[in-house]
């Protein structure tokens, strides 16, 4: 399990059409070129990428890692090729801007190591969104000597590792409610009579909100996606998959 958190970022298009231009799929991946004031995403950086459009409240957020730097001499073309897993945005945006979900209904989304206890044992995992009534979890149900699997209807407790404030580190108990042995997820409901929850769940979204606040922001402008033309860099090669 990494230490190392994702990096968050924010990419707003004017409107739809432009995000849809600069989602390029190959072999049923997707690469985004992510434009840097100054250089800062290195090879292998995991990200979190919020993509925005500014006619709207709508957002989609994915998930990716840097295939590979851009550094031009006169700074035209300075950032990073971002590699997603799949071409599942630019499927969903061929059926329009109804694709994406509206901001105030999102759960918010995070990437954070936590512990998870279940009984004497405990593990690393990671945070990958919160709500006021529950959380997602990723790489929580890999079988573990001495630990029962985790299913459905299971308590665990939750405390975040390598955080300061304003995020607090006891999250409390919660309720297992789903599992998914394909994908490692872990979904769980907050158990509400637990005064720790109650104190932690509301500090812990704002703390995710606070990050968010300070995430890299790129703007897409002119000339950019005028008359057709998408003013990327040459896409680098893809790594094969394993």
């Amino acid at each position: 399990m990494e230490r190392q958190a994702a990096t968050l970022l924010k990419v707003r298009f004017a409107d739809l059409s432009h995000l849809q231009n600069h989602l390029h799929v190959v072999e049923g991946r997707t690469l985004f070129f992510f434009r840097e004031a100054a250089p800062r995403l290195v090879g292998a950086d995991r990200v979190v990428i919020e993509f925005s459009l500014a006619n709207s409240e709508q957002v989609s957020t994915l998930r990716g890692s840097v295939l590979g730097r851009v550094d031009v001499a006169d700074g035209s073309q300075t950032g990073a090729w971002i590699e997603f897993p799949d071409a599942k945005l630019a499927k969903r945006l061929e059926r329009g801007t109804t694709a994406l979900a509206t901001r105030q209904h999102q759960r918010v989304i995070c990437d954070l190591l936590v512990e998870v206890r279940q009984g004497a044992h405990s593990f690393l995992a990671r945070l990958m969104d919160v709500s006021m009534g529950g959380a997602r979890i990723v790489g929580a149900t890999a079988p573990r000597i001495g630990a029962m699997p985790l299913r459905a209807g299971g308590t665990v407790t939750l405390k975040l590792a390598g955080v300061i404030p304003p995020f607090p580190t006891d999250l409390g108990r919660a309720d297992v409610v789903r599992t998914d042995k394909n994908t490692g997820e872990l979904a769980v409901r907050w158990v509400r009579s637990d005064p720790v929850v109650r104190a932690s769940s509301l500090k812990l979204i704002d703390g995710v909100r606070r990050s968010w606040g300070q995430a890299t922001e790129m703007t897409h402008a002119p000339p950019c996606c005028q008359k057709g033309r998408v003013l990327d860099p040459p896409m680098p090669a893809l790594r094969g998959r394993l």
